[in-house]
């Protein structure tokens, strides 16, 4: 039998170690009042509806087809707002050739027949979730049936930053 060699190290037993990808921060997850208690109510003709999961997403109907709807996102951190233009542009008038040509500018800078737009609303940053929701629904979504933006955003220390994502087909 060989001695052991007083320098050499003493066998260890290795333990698995979990491996994280080195983007992945620390899980947050924030307590958002359930959403039917902090969904704006929407002036007439707008009416709610009724979903299955009332705290977690809304719904709106217009009489002449456009939608509203709201989403909490995974873990609170953002609610998600859409809008989806009804199935039929405002007619053309008839009239002169001016105003038949400005209001087809005007049908052309709307939110076209079908196509919806998108904002979330990134809860850390607000200050009064329900008043912030509602100016977001009321100002800048519903306002882009009529003039869409290019793009909604707003930085100031007293209001919420709101992003807006790409107009894409109704899902």
């Amino acid at each position: 039998m060989t001695e052991p060699d007083p320098l050499a190290r003493p066998g260890t037993t290795p333990t698995p170690r979990r491996r994280h990808p080195a983007f992945a921060g620390p899980r947050d997850e924030i307590d958002v009042p359930p959403l039917d208690h902090i969904a704006p109510d929407l002036d007439p003709p707008w009416s709610k509806e009724d979903t299955d999961t009332p705290d977690r997403t809304a719904a709106y109907q217009h009489p002449e087809g456009h939608r509203v709807g709201l989403r909490v996102q995974s873990r609170g951190l953002a609610i998600q707002t859409w809008i989806t233009a009804g199935p039929d542009l405002p007619p053309i008038p008839d009239g002169t050739d001016i105003e038949r040509a400005e209001a087809q500018a005007a049908n052309d800078a709307r939110l076209q027949p079908g196509r919806t737009w998108h904002t979330v609303l990134a809860t850390r940053t607000s200050k009064a979730l329900a008043a912030d929701l509602g100016v977001l629904v009321r100002d800048h979504l519903i306002l882009a049936l009529t003039t869409k933006p290019k793009h909604v955003g707003a930085t100031t220390t007293d209001k919420p930053r709101l992003y807006a994502a790409m107009e894409g087909p109704a899902p």
